[in-house]
């Protein structure tokens, strides 16, 4: 025990820079303001030191501590590092439970195994729930009291973990919470990594260094008081500065070793660890063995039953280990450093060690262990073709699976397959595998479920993984490829239609996406078009024939009708069973205008999703909802859905998701006349570049489209062309024909003729106006006459424009109605029709205003008064001056619901909430949140 006071006294020698970092976060939190701190060094270089005085630091300040450290036999712990974190919390009863679990934080309950009235677990097939769940859990903790989480050896946490904290350090503005993170510097792995480039005032990477020569000195004569200048000087020279080397050093010197200052390293601290058990008591050594093979933190009491030790031969045993400086404590067994634990270990055989495992696997079954503890053990050991074995692996990923822990899943089903598994059960478990693998693993997961459709497979299990691996390669731009599974396996469903159709329809929606791969579908659209025909009604069909129908084209009337039948069968509250073809439908009643059945389909969508915890459908529902608000001309929802999904697509790394909240926000922010911000959107990050060079995925069809109306309204016509060429290429190489799908030709025909090619600019839009006609939609068929209008000549112009009014004048897409009573108005003034001009324009103005489209009812408010109208100037302040994030916020708060409730429901910060709340409440001329309502007009 004197070494270790000694070390204690010393151990934070020159480290002033990041106890100060430390100190500054964590009085931060206990002020309200979250931060991160991530402790960086190589492996004895003092970080948990440096935690040690983090947690003294935090008592001090009456933090909340929350502490956790890794150890590397538990790193397949699904959510281990988190349910250490919360665990003295919610045994301690120190909080309010109700209040912990409030709102979505309710969905982590279950992963923590707490029951509460009511709870339910995150849906465990969404990568995303549980990191959402347990964020507001620490946010609704740290509203009790603030918070210091600290996490020790975070390169030895389990990945679900670690993708929490990292999500976590992401969302800390606005929470009193500080993150204290310590890591070993050769470690990388993606999370990990993540929380090290964490930028921003609040954060702070301490690359932790070895020590001075000064430094190394004081350590070494707190155990040799006589050492000189000269043997100090050798000593830093050995261990680098490192002070655990410089430790172990200093006791190999007071031993008597001559040899010890040869350069120090932790392949010699073995050696010398193995010399020092060699000169105990063989029971010491045989106890230091089985306290290494257990893992930190094992009972006296195990290590004992496993070394083969009585109870009080085990007490001697573990007294000599802390007397030798291998063990910290007895009880439980902790050692010293985690150095000397891997030094104890490696210093026997492998087949020992194997062994070893194997017994601890039965010991702790044999007690009644968690399944993850067992299989722990047996991750270590050599696969023996155990039967027993293979079914506690199999019990400890299905635990896993319940928590939404793929990346342990996927340890315990790999080791569960080398045990080996039954022939019989190969093809479910690799199945299995492939999906825990998917969420995180896409090469794995290919591969796996390759080999579990080349074998025997049930054909429900057949029908999963075919669906499954066509999906994950098309989400990685391998259309080709996902093609080339699904009729690979057609023939297997010959005699199963109710399987056959979904995976036909699957074939048409990924070849949808790549041009490369759509002429294969051909015959299948066919097939499914008759089928559809024949009264089908399976959900799946119906959808994509639906999809299809608008691309092409076809009468809105009888794909909407299709499309209600896709998604009368199916529950919107609940996962879409029917996969993407639910949305398929239901985005074909939006090019339909039936946008009431739409937005009420849609808005159940987001609702059940919300009420599920299920962040990923609730990302999927809000493309299309974000969309549907753009074509009625609703700019504050669509901003508020698209930046919500922005949020959910850029947390969660999901790219598509990604590329439909950017062309959605940026229609909005183009009409808003925001084009600084619209612009880093559409070109920033890596949409930077000319058009073919932004990447080949779907949702870039309107990325593209946004980013021509984009250079239009900066004026770089030029640049506007190339971009909506590229559009239409991409649009027509995969069938988007419609131009109510996408309206590539009327932007197009507005550029050529700005640079006066007219010839061209009339050929563009004269094939949309056919094309809108065709269709009979009016949202399409305005923005088409619109389009002919401007490159029309003399009367024709005016006749066309109103038409277009006409047409929109009858339909709920009001942003549209305003562009066509602006044109006329605007188009009447150059005639000299004044007068006349004047009512179209005043139209546009408040049309335009209602739905937020500034740039608009800028232009329309100058064309008025261009007439000799005297308009009235657009307000900058009360409820007409709130942005549409502004609105949506107080509007959620003048229901009554409090920031937390509403940074839950939109996926942001707290701190994001407050921010718009102050703003609005300025231009309302209001202090307090009981003055919203009146203030927002009732």
């Amino acid at each position: 025990m004197a070494l270790q006071a000694t070390m204690t006294s010393s151990r934070l020698l020159e480290r002033e820079h990041e106890l100060e970092a430390i100190r500054r976060t964590l009085a931060g939190s206990a002020h309200g303001a979250g931060g991160l701190v991530v402790i960086d060094g190589p492996a004895g270089v003092g970080k948990t030191a440096l935690l040690d005085a983090a947690l003294a630091i935090a008592q001090d300040e009456d933090l909340l501590v929350l502490r956790a450290r890794g150890a590397e036999l538990e790193r397949a712990f699904g959510f281990g590092i988190v349910r250490q974190l919360f665990d003295d919390v919610l045994r301690g009863a120190i909080v309010d439970p109700a209040a912990l679990f409030a709102g979505a934080a309710r969905f982590a309950a279950p992963l923590l195994a707490i029951e509460l009235d009511g709870t339910a677990a995150a849906p465990p097939d969404d990568p995303f729930a549980a990191r959402h769940a347990l964020y507001w859990l620490t946010a609704n903790l740290a509203a009790q009291r603030p918070l210091a989480v600290l996490v020790d050896d975070a390169h030895w946490a389990d990945g679900a973990s670690l993708g929490v904290l990292a999500h976590i350090a992401n969302r800390l503005e606005g929470i009193p919470a500080a993150l204290v993170v310590a890591s070993r510097t050769e470690e990388s792995l993606p999370a990990l990594d993540a929380l090290r480039r964490q930028g921003g005032t609040h954060a702070a990477l301490l690359h932790v260094p070895p020590l001075g020569q000064e430094a190394a000195a004081a350590v070494v004569r707190s155990l040799a008081p006589a050492a000189d200048d000269a043997l100090c000087r050798r000593c830093h020279a050995a261990t680098g500065g490192n002070p655990f080397l410089l430790y172990e050093l200093a006791r190999s010197m007071l031993a008597g070793d001559g040899s010890a200052l040869a350069d120090q390293s932790p392949e010699r601290v073995t050696r010398e660890i193995a010399a020092r058990l060699a000169r105990l008591p063989d029971a010491a050594a045989r106890l230091a063995r089985a306290a290494a093979v257990l893992g930190a933190g094992a009972p006296l009491r195990q290590a004992a039953a496993l070394a083969g030790l009585g109870d009080a031969e085990a007490a001697q045993a573990a007294d000599a280990l802390v007397a030798a400086g291998v063990l910290r404590s007895e009880h439980p067994l902790e050692f010293l450093h985690p150095l000397v634990g891997a030094a104890v270990y490696a210093g026997f055989a492998p087949a020992a060690r194997s062994q070893d495992h194997a017994r601890a696997a039965r010991l702790l079954d044999a007690e009644a262990a968690s399944p993850e503890r067992v299989a722990a053990q047996l991750l270590n050991c050599q696969p023996a073709g155990d039967g027993w074995a293979y079914e506690r692996l199999v019990a400890a990923a299905r635990l896993a699976s319940a928590r939404g822990a793929a990346d342990a899943v996927a340890t315990y089903l790999q080791r569960a397959l080398d045990e080996p598994a039954p022939p019989e059960r190969r093809g479910e478990i690799l199945l299995d595998l492939g999906r825990a693998e998917s969420q995180f693993d896409h090469v794995a997961a290919v591969a796996h479920l390759r080999e579990a459709l080349d074998g025997e497979i049930e054909i429900k299990r057949r029908f999963e993984g075919t669906m499954l691996l066509a999906g994950v390669l098309g989400q990685t731009g391998r259309a080709p490829e996902a093609a080339d599974v699904l009729e690979a396996q057609f023939e297997a469903f010959a005699e199963r239609p109710d399987l056959r159709g979904p995976m036909e329809a699957a074939l048409a929606n990924i070849t949808r996406i790549d041009p490369a791969t759509r002429r294969r579908a051909t015959d299948v659209i066919e097939r499914l078009r008759r089928r559809v025909e024949d009264d089908e009604r399976d959900p799946a069909v119906l959808g994509t024939i639906s999809a299809e129908m608008g691309m092409a084209g076809d009468s809105p009337g009888r794909m909407a009708d299709i499309a209600e039948r896709a998604v009368a069968g199916v529950d919107a509250t609940a996962t879409t069973a029917a996969g993407w073809s639910w949305y398929n439908a239901t985005r074909s009643l939006v090019f339909a205008e039936r946008y009431d059945v739409a937005l009420r389909l849609l808005g159940a969508k987001v609702d059940g999703a919300r009420e599920r915890g299920a962040v990923f459908d609730t990302g999927c529902a809000l493309v299309f909802r974000g969309e549907l608000f753009v074509h009625i001309g609703d700019l504050a929802n669509a901003e508020v859905d698209a930046r919500t999904l922005l949020e959910i697509s850029s947390a969660y790394g999901w790219p598509l998701g990604e590329g439909f909240a950017a062309a959605t926000l940026g229609e909005v922010l183009i009409e808003r006349g925001e084009l600084d911000e619209a612009a880093r959107l559409l070109a920033g990050g890596p949409l930077a570049g000319p058009p073919a060079g932004v990447p080949h995925l779907y949702p870039h069809v309107w990325v593209l489209l946004a980013r021509g109306r984009l250079r239009l309204a900066q004026g770089r016509i030029e640049d506007a062309i190339d971009e909506l060429r590229e559009c239409g290429r991409r649009a027509l190489a995969i069938d988007h024909v419609n131009p109510a799908v996408v309206s590539w030709r009327s932007q197009l025909a507005r550029a050529l003729a700005e640079l006066g090619q007219t010839a061209e600019a009339r050929r563009q839009a004269a094939e949309e106006l056919e094309l809108a006609r065709a269709f009979g939609a009016r949202r399409a068929l305005g923005i088409a006459l619109s389009s002919a209008a401007r490159v029309a000549e003399g009367d024709d112009e005016i006749a066309l424009l109103r038409e277009a009014v006409q047409v929109l004048d009858g339909s709920p897409a009001q942003l549209e109605r305003a562009r066509a009573h602006a044109a006329l108005g605007a188009a009447l003034q150059r005639d000299g029709a004044s007068e006349a001009a004047r009512e179209p324009l005043r139209v546009a103005v408040e049309l335009a205003h209602r739905c937020g489209a500034d740039a608009l009812e800028d232009a329309a408010l100058a064309e008025l008064r261009a007439t000799g109208a005297r308009p009235r100037r657009r307000v900058t302040t009360g409820a007409g001056a709130l942005t549409p994030s502004e609105r949506r916020i107080a509007d959620l708060a003048a229901t009554g619901q409090q920031n937390r409730e509403i940074a839950q429901a939109l996926f942001v910060t707290m701190a994001t909430v407050e921010f718009h709340l102050r703003n609005a409440y300025r231009k309302l001329g209001i202090t307090s949140r009981t003055q919203l309502s009146h203030a927002l007009g009732g």
